[in-house]
């Protein structure tokens, strides 16, 4: 029998049930901006540490998975890569489907190639911006299009994910949007197997880059009624709400968002209420207890955080996997 590990009794179930592969890893991004080599040895060793638990896909644009071939060695290293392409997307709806079928194209050749050693199963893109703030029939419809595509184009598995902007005609919009890919999600037909949800950015070089509270528990408030997962991406370096100096705006927390989610989604929080856990600025009053984290006075079990996580929040982006690692030590819950 193997001895257990000495680390594993200071983290307790409820936070490795909360970050089980929260971090997808986007080294290539700014602004780590790392060489791919460099970026995808990172990715392979964090696979062997302690908080490896905590680590999900590796991120990179479709149209560097050919160079990725060259890092042959690496991927023949351990189980299987799980990669996240992001891809071309398109300003129309036209120019977004013709990119999107040359992205099939790229992904289906890196795949044939590495069939043993990683596969590309999920997609993040734009949305095409004829379709933010459109209505719940093009959403159907350019959904089905793309459908249509993956079928067409024999692609076994690909989930997507659509970045939507968080500004105020966009935000008006998620419920018809969000509804919109609840259908395409419940009625589409094998042989696709597409999940769709959508993906937030948290962050950016701007102040004006970080999103209102209020946008990002529009969407998490519409993508629970809904039924549809979501993915977030940049600014998320830090488990909770803080100041920051460099962009002298106030920067969301990873435990904020995904603690209002899962709260959320248990509780049947409304907007003003998935706000104020946006707004926490004191880390204390998160608990990860035995069997369920708590804010405040709110709990949510073990099993319920496992659904949400898997079913709502699925994981944010970050171009440093040891930066929320270090803070999360930092705070004495690793």
């Amino acid at each position: 029998m193997e001895a257990p590990d000495p680390s594993d009794a200071l983290i307790t179930p409820s936070l490795r049930a909360f970050l089980h592969e929260v971090v997808d890893y986007a080294g290539l991004f700014p602004p780590a901006d790392l060489s791919l080599h460099r970026a995808f040895q990172n990715h392979a060793e964090y696979r062997h540490e302690e908080e490896a638990w905590m680590l999900s896909r590796f991120v990179l644009p479709v149209r560097r998975l050919p160079d990725l071939t060259t890092n042959r060695p690496l991927l023949k290293e351990g189980a299987p890569y799980d990669l996240s392409v992001l891809g071309t997307g398109g300003d129309t709806v036209d120019a977004f489907r013709a990119a999107f079928e040359r992205d099939l194209e790229a992904i289906e050749a890196f795949d044939e190639a590495h069939a043993e050693q990683a596969k590309v199963d999920v997609m993040e893109v734009s949305l095409p911006d004829a379709l933010v703030g459109g209505s719940q029939a093009e959403g159907i419809d350019f959904l089905e299009s793309i459908t249509r595509t993956l079928v067409a184009t024999g692609t076994a598995k690909l989930d997507l994910f659509f970045e939507v902007p968080l500004r105020r005609d966009a935000v008006a919009s998620l419920p018809a949007l969000c509804a919109a890919v609840a259908e395409h999600n419940s009625q589409q037909a094998v042989p696709a197997r597409t999940v769709v949800g959508l993906k937030m950015r948290f962050g950016g070089a701007e102040p004006t880059d970080v999103p209102d509270v209020e946008e990002v528990a529009a969407l998490i408030v519409a993508c629970r009624d809904a039924g549809i997962p979501f993915k977030a991406t940049a600014g998320l370096h830090h488990p909770v709400r803080h100041y920051d100096d460099g962009l002298d705006t106030k920067m969301h927390g990873f435990l904020n968002v995904f603690g209002a989610a899962v709260l959320a989604a248990e509780h049947a929080l409304d907007p003003p209420e998935v706000q104020a856990i946006l707004r926490e600025e004191t880390a204390d009053n998160f608990r990860f207890l035995k069997d369920a984290f708590a804010w405040r006075d709110l709990t949510v079990s073990i099993d319920d955080i496992q659904y949400a996580r898997e079913n709502l929040a699925l994981s944010f982006g970050s171009c440093s996997f040891e930066e929320p690692v270090d803070h999360l030590r930092d705070l004495e819950w690793l």
